[in-house]
């Protein structure tokens, strides 16, 4: 905007030329993220000040969407926001989002909807989304406000709205935002106007309102028809920013559980729900991985102890596309499926961490806290093995693309995968040395003292791990140190007397020696405790050497 611009937009008589002002400078920044311009002879405060003055006056009610749309456009640019924004703006915008209105007042609910103004509601909820992402003052603002109130308040009469999905993304959009960076307003949502129930409800309705749309869409290539619930794409933008918003508010709460009968309630209402969007549909793959992402991020949140709500047990008549033990298994596959799609897009990333913990950890959780989970996704991750030709690591099946990361250099997520392989293999030591070859499980089974064998829980008796005939055939040329058969080789020490092999064994321990001592390599033994122990010289290992760990 240039001065004149500004002049025009400052008046409060020729409300139609401010409005081609407005509507120019809409057209001409769709795309700017940055307005340097206005930086020169407070033309920031200028413009911002008197859109906002615009905003406050009843007069100026025919152009205060053009007034919203700018102001949305300029706080995409964070300059001088914390100096700008005061608590006359920040209140002006709440009001103008609809969201005083719906505080509990005793009156009917439709008088408040009856005021709401689609357009100038969302573009306000918009402001409020860029400005409280930029600016801690305004986020500080709104936790001194009622908007905590309004958006609850807001959210158990979504009914009664009959734009409720363009109202409902950017309310939530708002939430997401205020519980993530402020927790102040995180714990008041949580603990004061129970924010979660609220939550939990409004993904209760859109799912019923979706199966209730009888738009569904069958398996493909199964033999039974199974129907998938499909989900437009406004409501799976809703779903995930509810799912975000809730995973703000369960922060922290993943591996305690529960300690009163309300919070026991809350995730026995919510399992069953987040069970549903696992089976749903979406327009694209993109889609539906992004939902599946939101629905992990939670469930990391979520005590062990109430995943097996994501399988129940099967009733006489229901269908279900994967099956175990008489058990619904189609939202754990469809974790498995998220679990391989991760797996793939990940090599090479560096933020690894970001796109496997949270799958992991879900996946961990699973099998440690429902019995038929572990079973299950030991038949799917851990088959009998047939072909032992290759190392674990290598290949594109889940086996080998988690073995390929009890390398990786991120030690967070080879943890997390050791974990999940140990526990599948019912912390056997020789079950996982088997699987995934000593060489790879080895850090693992340091950590937890068990270089020298054992296990490390007590599991079922019952095993259902049976070796293959091919297995069985290849056993005997198996190197349990990559995990996979060998050629055979020549015996280096063929033709060699007595005198050479002991010379050449000398020479070895020397060059081990020269190691040592110069820092290059630390030796070590497995101790008493399982772990590895530094010793002094590698002749020591000849008093005690090193056995093959025992199932």
């Amino acid at each position: 905007m240039d001065e004149i611009d500004i002049e025009i937009l400052s008046g409060r008589d020729n409300l139609d030329e401010v409005s081609i002002v407005l509507q120019r400078f809409l057209k001409n920044n769709e795309e700017t993220y940055i307005f340097s311009n206005l930086s020169e002879s407070d033309k920031r405060v200028l413009v911002w000040t008197a859109l906002f003055q615009h905003l406050q006056r009843k007069s100026s009610i025919s152009i205060h969407f053009l007034c919203l749309a700018a102001i949305r456009v300029l706080s995409r640019d964070n300059t001088e926001l914390e100096s700008l924004i005061c608590e006359k703006w920040i209140t002006t915008l709440i009001e103008k989002a609809g969201l005083y209105n719906f505080i509990d007042s005793g009156e009917d609910p439709s008088t408040s909807v009856e005021l709401l103004d689609k357009e100038v509601a969302v573009e306000a909820l918009k402001c409020l989304c860029n400005i409280t992402y930029h600016s801690e003052v305004a986020r500080a603002i709104c936790a001194h406000t009622s908007i905590s109130q309004g958006l609850i308040a807001r959210f158990k009469i979504y009914k009664e709205i009959p734009f409720k999905y363009e109202i409902m993304l950017f309310d939530m959009k708002v939430l997401f935002i205020l519980t993530a960076l402020r927790q102040d307003i995180r714990a008041k949502i949580k603990n004061i106007l129970n924010g979660m129930d609220c939550l939990i409800n409004c993904l209760n309705d859109i799912l019923l309102e979706a199966i209730s749309q009888g738009k569904t869409l069958l398996a493909n290539d199964r033999a039974t028809a199974i129907e998938r619930i499909y989900l437009e794409d406004l409501q799976q933008d809703i779903v995930c920013e509810i799912l975000k918003a809730q995973f703000n508010l369960l922060l922290n709460s993943g591996s305690v559980e529960p300690s009163h009968d309300a919070e026991t309630a809350i995730f026995t209402k919510l399992m069953p729900i987040l069970k549903g969007y696992l089976l749903v549909s979406t327009s694209n793959a993109m889609n539906l991985m992004e939902l599946r992402s939101n629905i992990t991020n939670l469930l990391s949140s979520v005590p062990p102890s109430f995943y097996n709500y994501l399988s129940p047990e099967l009733k006489e008549g229901e269908k279900a596309e994967f099956t175990y033990l008489g058990r619904n298994m189609d939202a754990l596959q469809a974790l498995v499926d998220f679990l391989q799609y991760s797996l793939t897009i990940t090599p090479g990333r560096t933020n690894q961490y970001e796109f496997l913990a949270p799958i992991l950890t879900v996946m961990n959780k699973s099998a440690r806290g429902c019995r038929a989970h572990r079973k299950y996704l030991r038949q799917v991750v851990l088959p009998p093995l047939r072909d032992v030709s290759s190392p674990p690591e290598q290949g594109f099946k889940l086996r080998n693309q988690l073995c390929k990361l009890l390398t990786s250099p991120i030690t967070f997520v080879r943890d997390l995968v050791a974990d999940f392989l140990f526990i599948l293999c019912k912390e056997k030591v020789g079950r996982m040395v088997k699987y995934t070859g000593f060489g790879n499980a080895a850090g693992h089974l340091a950590q937890r003292g068990l270089l020298g064998g054992g296990r490390g829980a007590d599991y079922s008796s019952s095993s259902d791990d049976s070796d293959t005939e091919e297995y069985k055939e290849a056993q005997p040329r198996i190197d349990p140190v990559v995990g996979c058969t060998r050629p055979p080789r020549v015996n280096p020490f063929e033709n060699m007397s007595d005198e050479q092999k002991e010379y050449e064994a000398m020479k070895l321990v020397n060059m081990f020696d020269k190691m040592v001592s110069q820092g290059i390599v630390k030796p070590a033994r497995v101790g008493p405790d399982g772990r590895p122990q530094p010793i002094e010289h590698v002749l020591e290992l000849r008093e005690n050497p090193p056995t093959r760990p025992q199932s």
